[in-house]
């Protein structure tokens, strides 16, 4: 395979935020409906994280994201259960402390809803396309990057259940308990690599000797918003200041994912572009990581149609017309 500025190596980035990812599959869903063909046809390698893993999993596979956005939307209450936030200090600290041994949501669910996309006994040996997911290994303690064998000495990982590797991206701290692969425990991808961007950009330069100039990356998000504070909130935070209204995960999320777009827009430049849309101070307020309700679900929607039709004949012609060299591995 030989990657050149005319047939370059591209790939599909899809970054994590819970619930959010209705946005990153329904984006692909608009696109899939212009396509009239499954996306991972277009890209050589697919990155995701958390539910940008899951999603990934799924373009892997070639599961339509019409099927992805429908699940999310039948499974999302049962997943994430309607509840109301804590509101004051108090309230905060009683939540802490009624989660302080155990993880706020059960795996089963969000579990079930992943069989529903991807058989149980499924393979990532199984997949057509090829796909990377991040989790942390914290059994032994650093990053690891799950692989389809998109290159012949990679054995380690296409034996592994597609289901097992999607809860071990997706397993966030506090939210869901962590996952277990292969006798090690695993939490979620976004505490390294919440915009997988990066490993995107790695995969293709280190493994493949990829030029930056033959390297393109179509990036979705979540629905990112910059995350900042007023000084009327004080800055002595402790735990419950942190933890009200998800302020932590909100803060990692966002200055992940501006540092990455920075560093990799000023590293391919045009050959770099994000599918994401910021909601309204209004529509911020529908919105969470484990919020579900039909206001969320009907923002998320509406900001991924017009994220995806303001750009479809503009700014994606050049992606949706790439045909990837990178096969996988099957003998």
């Amino acid at each position: 395979m030989k990657w050149t500025n005319d047939q370059p190596f591209q790939a599909l980035a899809l970054t994590g935020g819970g619930y959010r990812g209705l946005f990153t599959a329904k984006a692909l869903a608009v696109i899939e409906e212009h396509l009239k063909k499954p996306i991972g046809q277009y890209f050589d390698l697919t990155c995701g994280t958390s539910i940008g893993g899951i999603v990934a999993l799924a373009v892997a596979f070639e599961v339509p994201m019409s099927k992805v956005v429908e699940v999310f939307l039948n499974h999302g209450e049962t997943i994430f259960p309607l509840h109301e936030p804590p509101a004051g200090k108090l309230a905060i600290g009683w939540d802490l402390v009624k989660h302080s041994k155990k993880a706020r949501y059960s795996t089963s669910p969000l579990r079930e809803a992943i069989t529903e996309l991807i058989p149980a006994e499924t393979t990532l040996g199984d997949a057509i396309h090829p796909v990377a997911i991040p989790a942390v290994n914290v059994t032994q303690g650093k990053p690891q990057v799950f692989k389809t064998r998109h290159k012949r000495e990679w054995n380690r990982d296409w034996k592994l259940k597609a289901v097992e590797v999607a809860l071990a991206t997706a397993a966030a701290p506090t939210f869901f308990e962590l996952a277990e692969v292969q006798g090690c425990l695993y939490a979620d991808g976004g505490l390294f690599a919440n915009a997988p961007d990066l490993i995107a950009a790695h995969e293709a330069e280190h493994f493949f000797e990829v030029p930056a100039d033959a390297l393109r990356i179509l990036s979705i998000g979540t629905t990112t918003q910059s995350y900042s504070l007023s000084f009327s909130s004080g800055r002595d935070f402790g735990i419950a200041d942190w933890m009200q209204d998800q302020r932590l995960f909100s803060v990692m999320i966002s200055a992940q994912q501006q540092f990455v777009d920075q560093l990799v827009s000023h590293r391919l430049k045009e050959r770099y572009f994000r599918i994401d849309h910021e909601p309204s101070q209004e529509q911020a307020k529908d919105l969470g990581l484990d919020v579900a309700t039909d206001a969320a679900k009907k923002t998320l929607l509406a900001l991924a149609e017009k994220a995806v039709t303001d750009v479809l004949t503009t700014k994606l012609p050049v992606f949706l017309s790439h045909k990837p060299q990178l096969q996988l591995i099957k003998d």
